[in-house]
């Protein structure tokens, strides 16, 4: 082989080299194009997230510390409540874990079997049954209504009753003219007879029976 021919045989291997590095690079610079174009996806949708309204940090419900008291665990079944609805917590199936209580209703029941005294709902019923509007309407409702919610079986019409039965005759009265037929309207109504009450109250009383013999007296004089 002459001078020549080995001169163009290193050319070419030397150019088949080069076209090799080529594709090489050109398809190395394909993947590096691709990356970026990931990385610029990533990185917007990461300033996006900046701009969303920022997380509130909802605070957790107390603690239940095992007290047999119908109001401290109403108390506490409520704040458990409350705190679902503010984390978006609806799903039963999210409320529970791997216990054999699937739901949230079969947890408040047993958890009720197990805390409330168990004669919790019989001296509710007494004190029901006692109770009687004799001061504050405002007072007599609150107390009305922490009695009620320690009566878990007692029917709708049978609350009614008792709430008109025993406000003062007055009231009774006021909620029958304006034809309340169910518990929570008869007890806004009655919170609503307060002002009416007390303006009511206010009104100048006819003279007595004492006061009007005084007046004639004077007036034969």
């Amino acid at each position: 082989m002459s001078f020549q021919d080995k001169v163009m045989t290193m050319f070419a291997s030397v150019e088949s080299r080069m076209e090799a590095l080529a594709a090489r690079m050109d398809a190395r610079d394909q993947e590096i194009r691709q990356e970026l174009a990931i990385y610029k996806t990533t990185v917007s949708a990461r300033v996006m997230a900046t701009h969303e309204a920022p997380r509130v940090e909802v605070p957790k419900p107390h603690t239940f510390n095992g007290k047999r008291d119908a109001k401290e665990l109403d108390n506490f079944l409520w704040h458990m409540e409350r705190y679902f609805e503010a984390i978006a917590l609806m799903d039963e199936a999210t409320k529970r874990g791997t216990c054999t209580i699937d739901t949230w209703d079969a947890f408040k029941r047993e958890i009720k079997r197990q805390f409330y005294p168990e004669d919790v709902a019989y001296l509710a019923r007494k004190s029901l049954k006692r109770l009687k509007h004799t001061g504050s309407i405002r007072e007599y409702v609150k107390e009305f209504s922490t009695l009620m919610l320690e009566i878990p079986n007692m029917a709708e019409e049978d609350l009614l009753f008792n709430f008109m039965d025993n406000l003062q005759s007055w009231a009774e009265q006021e909620l029958r003219r304006r034809g309340v037929q169910d518990l929570a309207t008869a007890m806004a109504v009655a919170k609503s007879l307060v002002d009416y009450r007390r303006g009511d109250s206010s009104k100048p009383k006819p003279p007595s029976k004492g006061n009007q013999a005084k007046g004639g007296e004077d007036k034969r004089s």
